[in-house]
């Protein structure tokens, strides 16, 4: 018996995203060709434009899709512990962290690192990205002032403010981390902010 054809659709469109994630973790956007997708993901070329119109619109797709996913997750963890929200960002974080420690160094933040390459290039994929992160700020920056509220961070500072420094923090460990080939930076990152910047 055939599965109904949403289902096959959504079932493709999700292996392309998975097979494309994956290669360009590996390889990057631009050493990665299409043949390499469609053959990986045992799919027909023609059939991959059923579901994106070219590569450039394929990366931003894989951004916002593994961003979701990552959102998701995020906010389970992050429920888990809502009587103190300083504790469950930082929780939120290292469950991050810990999830990602078995991958290599290269797959890590592969989000980022796809914007990187395409971001300049491509207008949509860097509007989608600032959308992206401006997303993430403000999401931070309502727990960082939940906790100010509850005085379990420092006040001197805005919630606003003190999230933007995170997330470029965080940009430039995932930077560092790339050149020294391990995680170290980003786990400094976490620690030394929630452990002691955030701290009142």
């Amino acid at each position: 018996m055939s599965r109904p054809k949403n289902i096959d659709t959504d079932n493709t469109r999700v292996r392309l995203l998975e097979v494309g994630l994956s290669l360009f973790a590996k390889k990057g956007y631009h050493g990665t060709g299409m043949k390499e997708i469609v053959d990986t993901a045992n799919v027909p070329k023609g059939s991959f434009y059923n579901y994106f119109k070219s590569k450039e619109e394929f990366g931003i797709e894989i951004v916002r899709w593994h961003s979701a996913d990552f959102w998701k997750k995020w906010h389970d963890i992050m429920d888990a512990n809502s009587s103190n929200p300083l504790q469950a960002l930082k929780d939120s974080f290292e469950v991050m962290l810990d999830k990602h420690f078995d991958c290599a160094v290269n797959t890590f933040s592969v989000v980022a690192h796809i914007a990187a390459e395409i971001c300049e290039s491509s207008p949509e994929c860097r509007i989608s990205m600032k959308v992206l992160f401006e997303n993430m700020r403000d999401n931070l920056a309502n727990h960082i002032r939940q906790a100010q509220e509850l005085d379990l961070a420092r006040r001197d500072v805005d919630a606003n403010e003190l999230a933007s420094i995170f997330w470029d923090a965080w940009a430039g460990s995932i930077l560092r981390m790339k050149m020294e080939n391990r995680v170290d930076a980003i786990t400094q990152c976490v620690s030394i902010f929630f452990d002691r910047f955030l701290k009142q």
